[in-house]
């Protein structure tokens, strides 16, 4: 989610100069792109994630990635890095469902998954075509589906 709200630069890792106590002091102004355009997949129908996950207590968006024909899923910072508890969730998470995810810690990109999402992220990374999900000056490591 980047852009510029009111003169105000939006981008992953920066908390939204609107954010208020639990909601968003604009909503019923906020712009179409990139606040309106944009959907957090805990809101999804269906979604797999506890209640607990609700960005605004988490500190940090989980949002839907297409890979393959497979969901996955990239973590964004809103006000803080995912800590060890929702990693060790999303570990398990992926490893029982197949979906992978990407994530950012101290500025730099990982990317959990299968052997094939590996490679997959690997390649798209020398490509420098990981832009559109991530920070293209951070460097990416990669980390097996495997955790042992």
């Amino acid at each position: 989610m980047t852009g510029t709200v009111r003169g105000h630069e939006m981008k992953p890792g920066i908390p939204c100069h609107f954010r208020g106590a639990g909601c968003c002091t604009i909503y019923d102004e906020r712009p179409a792109n990139p606040c309106r355009s944009f959907f957090c997949a805990w809101r999804l129908e269906g979604n797999p994630f506890p209640e607990s996950f609700r960005p605004d207590r988490l500190g940090v968006i989980i949002v839907a990635r297409q890979w393959r024909d497979r969901q996955g899923y990239e973590l964004i910072s809103a006000g803080r890095d995912p800590d060890e508890n929702l990693l060790d969730w999303m570990r398990e998470f992926s490893t029982a469902t197949g979906s992978p995810f990407l994530y950012s810690i101290d500025g730099y990109y990982r990317a959990f998954g299968v052997p094939e999402f590996q490679e997959d992220m690997r390649a798209r990374a020398a490509r420098g075509e990981l832009s559109s999900l991530l920070d293209p000056d951070a460097p990416l490591r990669l980390h097996p589906m495997t955790t042992g």
